[in-house]
């Protein structure tokens, strides 16, 4: 007889003390619950409205994705607020404002400093109760969701999905997109999705969710002052169709313009709430959660069948999915799937053992901890259990039924649900080629060259024409980063990538969300350890809008005092949010103690100190002095003409100045603190880490260093197999790098017990000596080499990745179409030469080795 998984017992202790904090569940007198916590480890708040109803509940119009529209439509008005009034009260308070629409639920939150938490609660209660959905409002997101159904199209993995649903519910809404499909959508009038409005959004249909830094009785009190005036009404559930039973596997072939083969394969399973749910979710686990999983190792690592797999429980209602993703090559599919198939039958029952459902009990448990570590999550995992299974004590329950678990239950449950007559196979293929075109054809058609030109200022325009996907894409870069920072403000660069989205002359920052939104499109900051820039992406139809946004941003900006303090404190907020994890803290404290003084000591979130004392005019002096032709870079991919993109862009890209942007000090040769260091950090784990010098960017051993990173990293390393699977000695292990242009930091770094550091430590002198002697085998360096090749492959299909790929060539000082010859180049680092890049970098009289440990530790 098979024995119950035991878990460690500072897991059940963990579990204990999470599930012992004091939820407050009550009603109001028209029907509305209020779901409360209190937690005052933070000066934040999450409140969030829950309404119980989403695409599954829309009745004569299932289908047509009113509850998605509705979810748009409450934004636009209630008789007190205007279309902008709510995003700009939600932000003025320092807030995020923001809502999801799913199969049962529709889900209205805002996360906010506690001292505007009265504000969230207004502004909830206004939108969720008195909406008025303006009649030219309704016309203009009807637009919008049009594009995004489009857009949708365009999305394989999304359309995948859509194929996978239809194909495994015949009967049950499961079968429609939440969005709706584009010719019932075309039908709702304003009136039927008023009339949806109003029955489905009342108080009796709702749950507040709220948890941050306010006592129970604040939490009462506000939710008596703004949502008890609502009268009570009928909110009738409309019939949700049964599923019958599938009596027999099912399959759907899709093709089109894709460059590799997705697939999902699985079975229909019951609810979350059903007892069987916790024994489902860890054969998910077994199967394809990590590189150690079963389907991983059999598929990927041993048969070289795909490229990635996984496994994953869908159950939010009364029924749903287990399923298994993968991608592969083209011609490899039905070998896939029989081996699939073949792993179920057959390795499956041998590999549900104690240690294994054991390990999959672990990664449950982190992510119960995982999925509380913000306010918003917290107030998530409360909004689930009490509007998707109807029990506050839930999560308690679930873990009590994992903590009981057997063997056999896993056995069972296999047999039951994971058979062969209720197997749902879905692919979304490349289209077979013409017998006349040859492979080196296809490829120059998939992805053509960049064509680069540099204007007399300095300034340099890529372009990349590529009519495959109806998208465009545009990638500005700039050298910058913790290295270009004020001395006095470490930090600057983040907040001014920042406000580069915002103010400008002819927008205000809500003005351009508004935009962006309007067409579809996306557009953000990005910022590095050496670049910062923004990206911007749109339909072609929309490309002369985007590059709008990117222009302005560099030549019409003009930041606010206000948009500048928000964005400030965001950051800072950032800072202090990793400050609170263990592993960021090491990382952070590792970089300090190994660059110095040098600015590249800190990354681009800056220093408390430094961000407290950054002012907007050094982030004005900064911009002057980064926003140079020089310095600039734009990069354009997409369904686009060259000639469009140029007369588009260089007449605005010649008024930048042709003075060159401040260099980026070099990097010591060595760091500037060796030997051993504690800190102590009041947390129950350690963690251990280990730097040493580095090639940068620019090096000529920069690919070496990716080939020894991968070696060192991940669930298929032998550092990991050593230290964690067989030892026991982490919870996680691995490597990391840090790059400067002319340097950088090689990391290692750990996850254990305090008691096993001197173990860790010891292991890693084993691993790094290895490298040093030759001791890699042919095997490791082949696989090596394929999974970076195959991931840069995979990291280069979509357009915005060529185009940062790209830019970054280009500021890098590299050919801009290098990416070409990256397969060539990995598959020349000889076995001789990755022996004495690690000869060379793991050199003991170079190392800084910290450990990050509690005050008791010894």
């Amino acid at each position: 007889m098979s024995q119950p998984a035991r878990n460690l017992s500072p897991d059940q202790a963990l579990l204990r003390d999470l599930f012992r904090q004091p939820v407050n569940r009550r009603t109001l007198p028209n029907g509305l619950t209020v779901v409360s916590r209190e937690d005052f480890s933070a000066e934040l708040v999450s409140v969030q409205l829950w309404v119980k109803t989403g695409s599954v509940h829309e009745g004569d119009w299932t289908g047509a994705g009113l509850s998605h529209f509705l979810e748009h439509m409450l934004f636009k008005g209630t008789p007190t607020r205007g279309p902008l009034d709510i995003s700009h009260e939600a932000h003025a308070i320092g807030g995020h404002i923001n809502a999801y629409t799913t199969y049962d639920r529709t889900v209205y939150y805002i996360d906010a400093p506690v001292e505007g938490a009265e504000a969230t609660f207004d502004i909830l209660a206004d939108m969720g109760l008195r909406a008025t959905l303006p009649e030219e409002e309704f016309t203009s997101e009807r637009d919008v969701i049009l594009r995004e159904i489009d857009m949708g199209l365009d999305d394989p993995d999304r359309e995948l999905f859509q194929a996978f649903t239809r194909t495994a519910f015949r009967e049950h809404p499961y079968r429609f997109p939440v969005i709706g499909l584009r010719p019932l959508f075309e039908q709702v009038t304003r009136e039927a999705l008023y009339a949806y409005y109003k029955a489905r959004y009342q108080p009796g249909n709702m749950v507040l969710v709220v948890t941050g830094a306010l006592s129970t009785e604040r939490v009462d009190e506000l939710a008596g002052q703004y949502f008890a005036q609502a009268l009570p009404g009928l909110s009738p559930s409309p019939v949700v169709a049964a599923e019958p039973p599938q009596l027999a596997p099912r399959a759907e072939r899709l093709s089109g313009d894709y460059n590799i083969v997705r697939g999902l394969a699985g079975y229909k399973i019951p609810g979350l709430a059903d007892p069987a749910a916790p024994a489902l979710d860890m054969l998910a686990f077994i199967l394809g959660n990590g590189k150690s999983s079963l389907l991983w190792q059999k598929l990927r690592e041993e048969k070289r069948l795909v490229q990635h797999i996984d496994a994953s429980c869908w159950n939010p209602g009364s029924q749903g999915l287990l399923w298994m993703s993968y991608l592969c090559e083209p011609g490899k599919r039905e070998e896939v799937e029989t081996e699939i198939r073949r792993v179920l039958a057959k390795d499956l029952p041998k590999a549900i053992t104690a240690e294994s459902l054991a390990k999959a009990v672990r990664q449950a448990v982190v992510g119960e901890v995982n999925g509380r570590k913000t306010m918003s999550g917290q107030a998530s995992r409360l909004g689930v259990a009490e509007v998707v299974v109807g029990e506050l004590d839930y999560p308690r329950l679930y873990f009590t039924r994992l903590s009981a678990l057997r063997v056999d239950d896993l056995q069972a449950a296999t047999r039951r649900y994971l058979v062969e007559p209720g197997l749902c196979e879905v692919t979304l293929e490349p289209k077979p080629k013409a017998a006349n075109l040859s492979k080196k054809t296809s490829a120059v058609r998939a992805q053509p060259d960049f064509t680069e030109t540099t204007l007399s200022n300095g300034a340099r325009l890529l372009v990349q024409s590529d009519p495959t996907l109806p998208k465009v894409h545009l990638r500005l870069a700039m050298l910058g980063g913790p290295g270009l920072d004020p001395v006095s403000a470490p930090g600057a660069c983040g907040v001014l990538a920042s406000l580069m989205t915002r103010d400008t002359e002819r927008r205000s920052a809500a003005e351009l969300a508004t935009e962006v939104d309007r067409v579809g499109g996306t557009f953000g900051e990005f910022i590095g350890n050496n670049t910062f820039g923004l990206s911007a992406e749109a339909l072609p139809a929309d490309f002369s809008l985007a590059a709008s946004w990117i222009t302005d941003a560099l030549l019409a900006l003009r930041p606010t005092g206000s948009s500048f303090a928000l964005e400030r404190e965001g950051q800072l907020s950032s800072l202090l949010e990793d400050e609170d994890e263990i592993l960021d803290y090491g990382r952070r404290r590792l970089r300090r103690r190994f660059y110095g003084v040098h600015p590249f000591a800190n990354d681009y979130l800056g220093t408390r100190e430094g961000l407290e004392a950054l002012t907007l005019a050094q982030v004005e002096t900064l911009r002057s002095q980064l926003v140079r032709g020089p310095n600039v870079v734009i990069a354009v991919s997409g369904a686009i003409e060259e000639a469009a993109v140029r007369d588009r862009l260089e007449p605005l890209l010649a008024q930048l100045s042709g003075e060159p942007a401040p260099l980026v000090p070099a990097l010591p040769g060595v760091p500037a603190e060796v030997g051993d260091v504690v800190e102590h950090l009041p947390r129950e784990q350690a963690v251990v880490l280990e730097a040493y010098p580095d090639a940068g960017v620019r090096s000529k051993d920069f690919h070496t260093g990716e080939l020894l990173d991968e070696l060192l990293s991940g669930m298929s390393s032998r550092l990991f197999e050593t230290v964690r699977e067989k030892a026991g000695l982490a919870y996680y292990v691995g490597a990391a790098r840090t790059p400067g242009l002319d340097g950088g930091l090689f990391s290692l770094y750990a996850g254990t017990h305090p008691a096993a550091v001197a173990a860790v430590q010891a292991e890693y002198d084993k691993e790094t000596q290895r490298l040093r002697s030759g001791g890699v085998t042919a095997e490791e360096l082949a696989a090596c080499r394929t999974r970076l090749i195959v991931q840069k492959r995979q990291g280069l299909q979509a357009i915005g990745s060529r185009a940062m790929q790209a830019s970054l060539n280009t500021l890098y000082g590299q050919p801009v179409n290098s990416w070409r010859d990256y397969a060539e180049r990995i598959r020349a680092i000889s076995a001789d030469e990755l022996t004495d890049f690690a000869s060379r970098t793991f050199d003991p009289q170079k190392r800084l080795r910290l450990c990050v440990q509690p005050a008791s530790a010894k």
